[in-house]
């Protein structure tokens, strides 16, 4: 998901390229997940047109154009694949640059959801007429009208501090976070506590505060939290400072090394090499060059490891991040089937990071603590192995559960849109 720094990477653009341009036509595309907030694609554009964009400004992953005239400014939220185009110009992609990357000389690029063509006006940064595009395959962002000011009006109302442009002082922090529990992470990445701070952020700051993503906030100590309000602001900052442009992260950040997860994504499974070939897709290596590892403070090689905080896969290094002495993490109770083993891992993962699950016979750890948690179907086999279980029949000619498929899929995209709650 495009963080606050890739957020003001779009800010900026349309702030350097389109100031004092004024809005000639808009075509919009009829989306009513998209477009929310009582507003249709229709009514976005007519509100628009014939407007002069005075600025663009933002709250963390929420932007917006400031334009004169009397109507609502147009608020903007890229959600998990949501970005700007000024057509002539790359997107302002996040990691990966589809192949859909080019904008055709015959039409709008692919997934956009409004064009503004835009017209040169005395005193605009420009002399050529512009085409702006907001882009968003997976539907996942917002687009809206508010009335100005937009920061008196949710959703930019509701959110919390910008660690770039309104960060609190130490003691406004320790004020803030005296009464919060439940993870660290959790806490800043909720959007009313500090606004713009989603999964890579959060892990990069603790990584640099040296606080374990699954630490409770109550047990931090106050050299933590010292460290925690720094990182906050200084992870942020350095990433505006180089306009998101990941290749210019310092080369000790856990978001250059994070990305490779195993030895088949290192060497290249096969589906990534297809996607490859055919130029579907073409992501850049982050990975520093002449560096094969991420250093300690000795300079030995650090272990990353991958747990989930708040529903988050969360990256840390073993060696610095460490639980409180007497805080444990505690386990998550999962169903078995399907991948139960893999979750199995993951629960020993998080009780001892030291330990894999191919680990835990030399470990010391009990076969009770690496074993799949069991559904209630299989402990009834279990526990009456002498009974015979007959698997349910199906009426003859009954649909093959294409309701539920329904079911199921409705569910998941409600699933995905509470994402952009982050």
């Amino acid at each position: 998901m495009p963080e606050l720094p890739e957020v003001e990477r779009a800010r900026k653009l349309i702030q350097d390229t389109c100031l004092g341009y004024k809005i000639q036509k808009v075509s919009s595309v009829e989306d009513k997940i998209v477009y929310t907030g009582g507003t249709d694609h229709l009514q976005f554009a007519k509100e628009l047109e014939g407007r002069t964009i005075k600025g663009c400004e933002r709250k963390g992953k929420t932007f917006w154009m400031v334009l004169d005239g009397e109507g609502r400014q147009p608020v903007m939220h890229f959600g998990m694949t949501g970005m700007i185009q000024i057509k002539g110009q790359e997107p302002t992609w996040y990691r990966r640059k589809p192949r859909e990357s080019t904008w055709p000389d015959d039409g709008p690029p692919r997934f956009s959801k409004f064009v503004m063509k835009l017209e040169p006006q005395p005193g605009s940064v420009g002399k050529d007429p512009v085409q702006l595009a907001f882009l968003d395959g997976r539907r996942l962002g917002r687009l809206r009208l508010v009335p100005h000011p937009v920061a008196a009006h949710p959703p930019v109302s509701l959110l919390g501090f910008d660690p770039v442009l309104s960060h609190p002082t130490l003691e406004e922090f320790e004020e803030l976070i005296r009464k919060k529990k439940g993870t660290v992470k959790g806490m800043i990445m909720d959007q009313a506590f500090s606004a713009g701070v989603g999964n890579w952020v959060a892990d990069e700051v603790l990584y640099h505060s040296r606080i374990h993503p699954s630490c409770p906030v109550p047990a931090l100590t106050a050299q933590n939290i010292k460290d925690l309000h720094h990182q906050l602001r200084h992870v942020c900052q350095t990433a505006v400072d180089v306009n998101a442009d990941s290749l210019k992260f310092p080369p000790d950040w856990l978001f250059r090394w994070r990305w490779s997860k195993g030895k088949k994504q290192a060497n290249g499974t096969a589906k990534r090499k297809r996607q490859l070939e055919s130029g579907d897709e073409a992501a850049e290596e982050v990975k520093p060059k002449g560096m094969s590892f991420l250093p300690l403070p000795d300079g030995t090689p650090a272990t990353i490891d991958f747990t989930e905080v708040g529903g988050r896969t969360s990256a840390f290094v073993r060696e610095l991040q460490k639980m409180p002495d007497g805080v444990a993490i505690k386990p998550k109770i999962r169903k078995g089937g399907k991948g139960s083993k893999k979750q199995a891992e993951s629960s020993v993962s998080q009780t001892n990071p030291r330990y894999s699950y191919q680990e835990a016979e030399t470990s010391g750890l009990s076969e009770e603590d690496v074993k799949p948690v069991k559904t209630a179907r299989q402990r009834a086999i279990s526990a009456n192995d002498h009974v015979a279980v007959t698997p349910a029949k199906r009426k003859p000619g009954a649909a093959v559960g294409a309701k539920a498929r329904k079911s199921r899929k409705k569910t998941d995209s409600e699933s995905e849109l509470s994402d952009l709650s982050d």
